[in-house]
């Protein structure tokens, strides 16, 4: 990589920054997910439980740019919603989950989620959603939504 790619790349990076907050009991996934979004200049928060979850996302709301739901996590959907719908300002929320979680997926969305993903879009395009649906600390993402395998599996 030449030096003028190398620092453009290192600026991308510093221009991202916020705390992103995680609700998941996967260890292993985890690891994953906190890397790769520590590596793209976020700094990151888990929550093992819904109420947690939310606390964090409403601690610091001039921080938090983006929450992720992993629907394994035995989500309070109740809880999630009640932030989702609040009317102070929230950071959007992507969910993911198994393709064959419909209930779970049909939640997500209802609670009041930006996105819901199968885990295979959110493992191939982690990078992307993120950027993609975390808000600038200046100001909200705008733009069409891209259909997900999930909002074509709701649409008929």
């Amino acid at each position: 990589m030449k030096d003028s790619q190398m620092t453009q790349t290192l600026q991308q990076d510093s221009d991202r920054s916020g705390k992103i907050v995680v609700l998941n009991k996967d260890l292993f996934f985890g690891v994953k997910i906190g890397n790769t979004l520590r590596s793209i200049g976020y700094t990151v928060e888990f929550a093992k439980k819904s109420d947690e979850f939310v606390r964090l996302m409403s601690s610091d709301t001039d921080k938090v740019v983006l929450g992720i739901v992993d629907i394994n996590a035995g989500v309070d959907w109740d809880v999630i919603s009640a932030m989702t719908g609040a009317d102070r300002p929230v950071a959007p929320v992507l969910a993911f989950g198994s393709h064959l979680d419909v209930s779970g997926l049909r939640a997500a969305k209802n609670a009041g989620a930006r996105r819901v993903v199968s885990n295979g879009e959110f493992h191939r395009e982690m990078v992307k959603l993120v950027q993609r649906y975390a808000t600038s600390l200046e100001h909200s993402p705008e733009g069409e939504e891209i259909p997900s395998e999930v909002d074509i599996l709701f649409a008929g």
